[in-house]
C-alpha cells in the first residue's frame, strides 16, 4: 500500500504540471482581440488555435486524472486527522461543492467536526470595517490581546476569533470560555458579519478557510488583502491555518498570492490553490495534518506552488518542474 501511494504522489504532481500548462496556454485563448499589426509579438491565428487545442486536451486529461484520484482519495486521507478538532470557515464566494467536499474529506480523515462559519461579504468590506473592529474589541475574550502595530480590521478580527475559537497550541485547552465564545460569535452574527448554526461551534486546533476564485483585482482588492491578514492573525493564535481557493486566488493580487509573497505567512500558513480539484481537496486535508506537525506549505498547480500536494505516507511528491521537459 505504501508503494502504491508513493506512485500516487508522483502522479498528482504530473497533473499539476498539466493544469499549469493549460493555464499558460489559456492566457492566449483568453486574450482580447487586437487590431491587425497592432502588436508584432501577438500570436497568429494558427498559434491561437494550437494553444486552444492544447488547453482543451490538458483540461480533459486533468479531468480524467482527477476522476481516478476520486476513487482512492478516501484511503489516502483515512486516519490522518484522527480525533483532531478542525473548524471550517468559508467566504460567500466559495463554491458549495468545495466546502462540502473538504468537510467530507476531513470527516473521512477522522477529524472532529468543530463546526462551520460563513464569513459574510461585509466581513471583508471596507465600508463596514470600522464596525467590525469595534465589535471584536468590545467582545474580546478575557486575556486576549489585539495588535497595537497592525491596526487593520482583518488582523484584529483574526486575533479575536483565533482567541475565541482555537485551542491553545501549547496546552491544548480552550483560550476562551463557552460564554466568551458565544458573546463574540453572537455579536458578529447579529450584525451580519458571520453566520453559523447554534450549538455547532467548538474550539479547534486548526482552521481551514475555503474561499472562491477571485484574483483580487479591482473592487475585490481590499477583500483579498483583508483575507490574507485575517488568515495570518488567526494562525498566530492556534496550531495552524490552511487557506484553500481556486486557481485565480494564486494571482499576485489574490489572497493566496498575497500570502505566498509574504515570508512570514509562507512560514506559518499553508495554501492550496486548486481546491476545485479532488486532489486539491486532498491536499487541503493533508495540509491540516502538516500544520498540526508544525509544518506549512504552498500546494496546487500555480507557478508559486512548491508541489501539488503534501507527502503521502512519508513519500515526498515530485515537483512540477521534475515532469517538465529540459530546456
Amino acid at each position: 500500500m505504501a508503494q502504491s501511494r508513493g506512485r500516487g504522489a508522483v502522479f498528482i504532481a504530473g497533473i499539476a504540471f498539466g493544469v499549469a500548462a493549460g493555464t499558460a496556454f489559456g492566457t492566449y485563448v483568453l486574450a482580447p482581440n487586437l487590431p491587425e499589426n497592432s502588436d508584432p509579438n501577438a500570436p497568429s491565428s494558427a498559434e491561437l488555435a494550437a494553444a486552444e487545442e492544447t488547453a482543451a486536451v490538458n483540461g480533459v486529461q486533468a479531468d480524467q486524472a482527477d476522476s481516478i484520484i476520486g476513487h482512492i482519495v478516501e484511503d489516502l486521507v483515512a486516519g490522518q486527522l484522527q480525533d483532531r478538532p478542525v473548524l471550517l470557515m468559508h467566504t460567500t464566494d466559495a463554491e458549495q461543492s468545495d466546502i462540502d467536499d473538504v468537510a467530507w474529506l476531513l470527516q473521512r480523515a477522522g477529524a472532529i467536526n468543530a463546526g462551520r462559519i460563513q464569513l459574510e461579504e461585509q466581513f471583508f468590506n471596507q465600508d463596514s470595517a470600522d464596525q467590525l473592529k469595534s465589535i471584536v474589541t468590545n467582545t474580546l475574550p478575557a486575556g486576549a490581546q489585539l495588535s497595537e502595530t497592525q491596526l487593520d480590521p482583518g488582523t484584529h478580527a483574526g486575533e479575536a476569533l483565533g482567541a475565541g475559537l482555537m485551542l491553545n497550541p501549547e496546552s491544548g485547552e480552550p483560550q476562551a470560555s463557552t460564554a466568551e465564545r458565544a458573546l463574540l460569535l453572537g455579536a458578529l452574527r447579529d450584525t451580519g458579519y458571520i453566520n453559523y448554526e447554534d450549538g455547532t461551534i467548538l474550539p479547534g486546533q486548526v482552521v481551514v478557510l475555503v474561499t472562491g476564485d477571485s484574483d483580487g483585482t479591482g473592487e475585490s482588492s481590499y477583500a483579498a488583502e483583508s483575507q490574507s491578514l485575517f488568515a495570518r492573525a488567526l494562525d498566530s493564535r492556534g496550531s495552524g491555518v490552511v487557506v484553500a481557493g481556486r486557481i485565480h486566488t494564486a494571482a499576485d493580487t489574490g489572497v493566496i498570492g498575497r500570502l505566498r509573497a509574504n515570508p512570514d505567512a509562507v512560514a506559518n500558513v499553508s495554501t492550496v490553490d486548486s481546491v476545485g480539484r479532488t486532489w486539491g481537496k486532498m491536499a487541503t486535508v493533508l495540509s491540516v495534518r502538516d500544520e498540526l506537525a508544525g509544518q506549512s506549505g504552498a500546494y496546487g498547480s500555480a507557478a508559486s506552488a512548491e508541489a501539488a500536494s503534501p507527502r503521502l505516507d512519508g513519500v515526498t511528491p515530485a515537483r512540477a518542474e521534475d515532469d517538465a521537459p529540459a530546456e
